[in-house]
């Protein structure tokens, strides 16, 4: 039996190769700036050969949000002794923007194809606001949760204080980058004013 050819050896890391490159730079200059021939000279990976893993610069987009869309909903399973309120907690401040570190972040990726929204193809930006969507039922699924265990008050509305959570991540996520050094705490100051300041759960 002849032994793999090296292409077969190497095409999973080429497409992990492409996959980071892509991420990024999408995040540091957004989808519509980024080329494929930008995306395979920065790994050194001839141009042709990321056809034989993304049908298009929008297929290779699409895979990334996927990726990590699932990777952000991840971080909301509760364990078996968590409660929803340090569930809801951790979070959100695992996803602030002063927790990323420098380089790329998924959720930094997610905040700038969001914000470069009306410039996406529409499949993708579609794709954007349905990843929200779910993330948003999610995070209201706890909060009701929440809501039972007494650490919320039983008549705020999940949907609404979901959207607020997220709609703050998302502020804070766009300004950093524009603003390193700004200090985007409202997604810890809602936090505080729903759960309570730094409560034991």
């Amino acid at each position: 039996m002849e032994p793999p050819s090296e292409t077969a050896l190497s095409a999973p890391n080429a497409r992990e190769k492409l996959s980071a490159s892509a991420a990024v730079l999408f995040q540091r200059f957004g989808y519509a700036r980024v080329s494929i021939r930008d995306i395979t000279s920065s790994v050194d990976i001839p141009k042709g050969t990321f056809y034989n893993h993304f049908r298009s610069k929008e297929d290779l987009a699409s895979a990334i949000l996927s990726q990590h869309f699932n990777a952000l909903l991840e971080t909301l399973a509760q364990g078996a002794s968590d409660t929803a309120g340090a569930c809801l907690r951790r979070h959100f401040e695992s996803i602030a923007p002063s927790t990323q570190k420098p380089g790329s972040s998924p959720l930094q990726v997610i905040s700038t194809l969001a914000a470069e929204g009306p410039a996406l193809p529409s499949a993708l930006a579609l794709q954007i606001a349905e990843g929200i969507r779910l993330w948003n039922s999610k995070v209201a699924a706890l909060i009701s949760l929440a809501q039972a265990e007494g650490r919320i008050h039983a008549e705020e509305n999940p949907d609404l204080l979901a959207a607020l959570f997220i709609n703050c991540w998302q502020g804070a996520m766009i300004r950093s980058k524009c603003d390193p050094a700004a200090q985007c705490d409202c997604l810890r100051f809602a936090l505080d004013r729903v759960l309570g300041a730094s409560q034991p759960d």
